[in-house]
């Protein structure tokens, strides 16, 4: 057996780190790879880091489609500060007739020489170096020096790495900006459901929302946030409004007692059409709530709060964010969904109506009421549409949920 060791923090693992481990694989010939997810490496500073568990997950999801690859815990239920010797010696008292391979990057081929017990490293397996695009150091010349004065075998790989990093991945989480596409779709999820690498008062929000919110409501709030920073990003707007707008839509989605409570804490007088439609209740309650529990006074948010549920005739761009990010988050699945999420991004006016057209259908086909309201807010959205009727045709007509 010839088994590859990529050892690092993983946070997050993202394509990059997948592209090289297939690469390395393939070239040289390896039966399989190990994602071995640090605890505490010496030479990165621990603080900030996201929780070894949840980095674990991370690479564990990313990895589960991937022949041949895995991720290995050794370091952290060893704890403490991890060695890339002791990690080795371990893998190779478990696979004593293995061939190790560990993989490595340019910078790290530079300072290898200064590791711990080098010499012992490469006595238990084989050096594969990979290169950087636009690296300057002569990696052939570094790898001679290793092996005259240290011994083992240092391999150079024909492996470039994507230009891609964690810091990256990181950074556009905290900025409002997708991810979608820089780490199997999985692991993009658990991001966004662990609400890792987002500004810290929207994680103390998102907690706060979690003690009054059952668990899969607040788990579509954070997904319905991640769709809403897609779409804003995509038509030109606020994506870091629409995350937080997301992310507190539903604040006030409760039900029986609990919700006679909350409106009766908020001052809260449902109108008569809520008390016979009361699915209505928690939008202009969620609104409330915002502000007054949640401290959020942007007239915008709080009428896109307002009218995620049945929209209205004059909804603007920044409403239709909100309103199609609650209806086509990833936890939602119904059926053209897929084809409405791509309709999505590119006529919003045509999605909301092609939703609001399903949703009536749907009720229709159970004898089920539909608002008054949303046969006035589907014309005006139809009529103002650039896409045009016959394109809506082909997504309406299908089954969705209210």
């Amino acid at each position: 057996m010839k088994i590859g060791v990529y050892g690092g923090t993983f946070d997050p693992i993202h394509n990059g780190h997948i592209e090289i481990a297939r690469a390395v694989k393939a070239e040289l010939g390896l039966d399989s790879c190990v994602f071995v997810v640090a605890a505490d490496p010496p030479h990165k500073d621990f603080s900030g880091r996201t929780p070894a568990e949840l980095r674990l997950e991370m690479t564990r999801l990313a990895l589960e489609n991937e022949d041949g690859m895995r991720a290995s815990d050794i370091e952290i239920k060893r704890g403490g500060v991890s060695y890339t010797v002791d990690t080795l010696e371990r893998i190779k008292q478990l696979e004593p007739d293995a061939e190790l391979y560990f993989i490595l990057g340019a910078d790290m081929l530079s300072s290898f020489k200064k590791w711990y017990m080098p010499e012992k490293i490469l006595a238990i397996a084989t050096l594969a170096a990979v290169q950087r695009s636009g690296q300057k150091a002569d990696l052939h010349a570094l790898a001679d020096a290793i092996m005259n004065e240290l011994g083992g075998t240092v391999i150079v790989t024909n492996v470039v790495g994507m230009e891609l990093s964690s810091t990256t991945v990181r950074s556009r989480m905290n900025d409002a900006l997708p991810i979608t596409g820089l780490m199997p779709y999985e692991t993009e999820l658990f991001i966004h459901r662990n609400m890792l690498y987002m500004p810290k008062e929207l994680v103390s929000l998102g907690k706060r929302l979690g003690e009054r919110l059952d668990e899969a409501r607040l788990e579509h709030s954070l997904l319905t946030a991640r769709e809403a920073v897609m779409l804003a990003n995509r038509h030109g707007l606020d994506a870091e409004k629409a995350r937080l707008c997301g992310l507190v839509h539903d604040c006030a989605k409760l039900r029986g007692a609990a919700l006679e409570s909350y409106m009766k804490e908020l001052g809260f007088n449902p109108t008569a059409d809520e008390r016979k439609n009361p699915y209505t209740i928690h939008a202009r309650l969620g609104a409330l709530a915002a502000q007054k529990e949640y401290g959020i006074d942007d007239p915008e948010i709080l009428r896109a709060i307002r009218l995620h549920t049945l929209g209205s005739p004059d909804m603007t761009p920044f409403d239709e964010v909100i309103f199609l990010a609650d209806k086509l988050e990833p936890t939602r699945d119904y059926r053209k969904i897929a084809k409405i999420r791509v309709l999505a991004y590119e006529d919003m006016d045509a999605a909301v109506a092609a939703v609001i057209r399903n949703n009536i259908a749907y009720n229709r086909s159970r004898n089920m009421p539909v608002h008054p309201s949303t046969f006035e807010t589907l014309e005006a959205i139809e009529t103002r549409s650039e896409t045009g009727n016959e394109l809506l045709n082909a997504y309406s007509n299908t089954d969705t949920e209210e």
